[in-house]
Formats: structure tokens, sequence, C-alpha cells
């Protein structure tokens, strides 16, 4: 895959997905700017990749306040002159029934998940536009395909990122910057075997920072709008044993 002398920007970008996204893009020579809502936790995942030769920074952002994204933003720019990859990877999920759920939570689950996303990617769009490149990947999930039990605000949310992700492609069409989103499903620190997937596993965070870097990479460019889904098959609907 080819990336020009690219500078990234992955929120969340201590979690599971986030830390292999990171390491992966720095193998291909991408200077990283790597965020998390906690700046110890950030700068121990950037530290890692540090180690093994990646160019990487940490900081602190956290995705819920514009005050916190736009300061994190600033210094990003201010230190790497220029961001050419937005990994919108940032989000939570907490289990509650709907009949049961609090406006307070529904309200914090949209406004971290949907709303942070917005915020992230509007503080990094316009220098986007002026330098004319850009990949924008959003992170979105199964539940904002087809639902998810128990978690009826984080599937509004992502299929907010899912229908927003697509809306901003059309914009951005022909500013040369593309827009896409990845949709994982079950996905853990460990493969482990399953009946809810097709394949009969679950996956890895390693598994869908390839599919994300290559939608980051300059191969890319004629790709936009598109929601990919990554879930061994688990929307396809119930496995038979006996099929």
């Amino acid at each position: 895959m080819k990336f020009e002398k690219r500078t990234a920007v992955v929120t969340g970008g201590a979690g599971e997905i986030g830390k292999a996204l990171c390491r992966k893009l720095c193998e291909h020579g991408v200077a990283v700017a790597l965020t998390d809502l906690s700046a110890e936790r950030a700068e121990d995942a950037a530290s890692a990749v540090r180690c093994d030769g990646g160019r990487i920074q940490a900081y602190e952002m956290n995705v819920e306040s514009s005050v916190s994204v736009h300061s994190a933003a600033e210094r990003i720019l201010a230190d790497f002159g220029q961001v050419d990859i937005l990994i919108n990877n940032a989000g939570v999920w907490r289990q509650s029934p709907f009949e049961e759920m609090s406006e307070e939570k529904w309200t914090r689950t949209l406004n971290l998940n949907l709303t942070g996303t917005f915020r992230v990617t509007q503080a990094f769009l316009k220098p986007m536009i002026e330098h004319g490149y850009g990949r924008i990947i959003n992170l979105g999930s199964i539940a904002g395909e087809v639902g998810l039990p128990g978690y009826c605000d984080y599937a509004a949310a992502k299929a907010g990122v899912i229908m927003m992700t697509k809306t901003l492609a059309m914009e951005m069409a022909k500013k040369n910057i593309t827009v896409n989103c990845v949709s994982p499903g079950m996905v853990g620190p460990v493969r482990r075997e399953t009946k809810g997937t097709w394949i009969g596993r679950s996956g890895s965070g390693e598994e869908i920072a390839d599919l994300i870097v290559f939608l980051a990479s300059d191969d890319s460019s004629f790709i936009t709008g598109v929601d990919y889904t990554i879930d061994g098959g688990r929307i396809l609907g119930p496995r038979f044993c006996d099929f």
C-alpha cells in the first residue's frame, strides 16, 4: 500500500483497535498523532509503538468536549503541519434496556459516538480542504446496521455515523477527500470460537486495522461513501450447524 509522506490522527488510539491501527500505520511510514481520553494511556500506547521505530506522538483529547478537541487539533497541526488521514475510532458502548435508559445516558452516548465524530471531523476538515487531500475513516458498528438489543442508544449513534459518512462523502467528492466507514462485529483482544459468526470465531483488532489502513492509503482513491462490514458474517443471519 502506498502512503506519500502522510500524517494521520487516530482517536481512541489506546484502545484495542486503535493500538493495532497506530502500529500498522507507522509500519507503512505514516506519522501518527494518537489521541485518547487519558493522556497517560495515550502516552503508554505511543511509547510502545515508538520503541519499534514509529514516528508517533500522544495527545489528550476528549471527543465529548469541543474545547478539548480544538485544543488538541491546534497542537497536532502545529506539531505535524498537516493532517492527511483522520480515523474517528473513539467510542464507547454500555448495555442498558431501553425502558430503563435515562435521557442522560441516551444523550451522552450520542454525544460521544456521533457528535464526537462530528467535532473531530470539523476540526481537521478545513485544513484537508485547503491542502487538497484527505482520507477520513469513521468507525461504525454492525449495531448501526441491524440494531442490537440492549444498546438502542449506541445503535442509533452508529447508524448516524454511517449516514454522516455517506453524506459527507458526497460533499467532499470533488475536493480529493474520501470518506468511508468500517463497521466491526465481534472483536476482542484474542480470537475465540463462537457460534455467533458464520466463520466460527471472533475477530481481532489487527484484522479491523488492516481494512482501515487500506482505506487510509493512496491506493483507495476511487472508494468513497462506503460502509464496510467486517464481522465474520454475523449479520448474514442465524448460523445453522446442520446447514
